[in-house]
């Protein structure tokens, strides 16, 4: 069992949508998320995730953001943000995700407009000179009906005090290389997020001082050749529809991307072929293209899924 305090401060820290819950298998339970859905992620019976964004009179607002970084240099990453974020005031938070990768979480002591919580996080990425390629909430606002992402969240077993998973670490211990002593234990991190919440006058300021970039637009039509079309004659509905339509509620760009590269496989395409669908569908979501080592992402899901 969780101590009922800690589970309110982890209920308060991490809230977010109660009608729905992220799936540990990246899709939207449409049920209530109850204290005893959350006690089984915390006890690692049935990880999940939560949608941060609550509709609130026609806008959205969220007590929480996050950037994920899942690069070679993740680690790097996630220090630089953590340290342009001290600088303003901002109190964050580096967690090593469960794909090796790591995430940096800032928690508002009040609710805060989704897109200041987003131009906020954008802006010290900006200063940081870090990429921005998986910030959370990854809209300033919805639709009518529309969840946003969820996010996993930390600690899918709290009662196991040296596991590797899930834990936030303290900064000044990655600093000094102190690795064996850098995991915060759940009961301290609880204790000490909730204590050193940023307020949300503070979040709306710097992200007050974000400048949008305007990308430049890209020409596609060439990619439109020959060599697509005879992709396209060979692929099947079920990978045509993923092509047109993207990732659905709930999935995110790379487990798609990775499904749409599988059902080439099952439709007989050659890698060529694979890599050109994955491509031109690539440069429509936004996953890899924008990178620096996009083609060399691309090029390994092709052999991944060729394998």
């Amino acid at each position: 069992m969780i101590p009922d305090y800690l589970l309110l401060d982890y209920k308060t820290l991490f809230r977010g949508r109660t009608d729905v819950y992220g799936h540990n298998e990246g899709r939207c339970v449409k049920e209530p998320l109850t204290d005893a859905v959350l006690e089984a992620h915390l006890e690692g019976k049935a990880p999940m995730g939560v949608y941060p964004m609550v509709p609130r009179n026609g806008e959205h607002y969220v007590v929480w953001g996050c950037s994920d970084f899942d690069t070679a240099d993740a680690l790097d990453n996630a220090i630089k943000l953590y340290d342009t974020l001290e600088v303003v005031g901002i109190k964050s938070w580096i967690e090593r995700s469960r794909s090796k990768g790591y995430h940096v979480w800032v928690f508002a002591e009040t609710p805060v407009h989704a897109k200041d919580m987003r131009n906020m996080f954008l802006a010290a990425h900006a200063v940081a000179e870090v990429p921005a390629l998986e910030v959370n909430p990854k809209q300033p606002t919805l639709g009518v009906g529309q969840y946003g992402n969820y996010v996993r969240l930390p600690y899918p077993d709290v009662h196991d005090n040296y596991t590797d998973k899930q834990r936030f670490l303290y900064r000044q211990n990655i600093e000094a290389g102190n690795h064996g002593e850098s995991k915060v234990l759940f009961i301290d991190f609880c204790r000490k997020a909730m204590a050193q919440r940023t307020p949300a006058m503070l979040i709306e300021s710097i992200a007050g001082m974000y400048k949008e970039h305007k990308p430049k637009v890209i020409n596609t039509d060439y990619l439109y050749d020959a060599t697509l079309s005879e992709a396209m004659q060979t692929l099947s509905p079920l990978g045509k529809v993923i092509w047109r339509d993207g990732p659905l509620e709930g999935n995110d760009r790379s487990r798609t991307l990775t499904k749409l590269g599988h059902e080439c496989v099952r439709s007989g395409l050659n890698p060529s072929q694979t890599k050109t669908i994955i491509k031109t569908a690539d440069i429509r979501w936004g996953k890899y293209h924008l990178r620096t080592n996009g083609e060399d992402e691309i090029d390994k899901l092709v052999v991944r899924v060729h394998s």
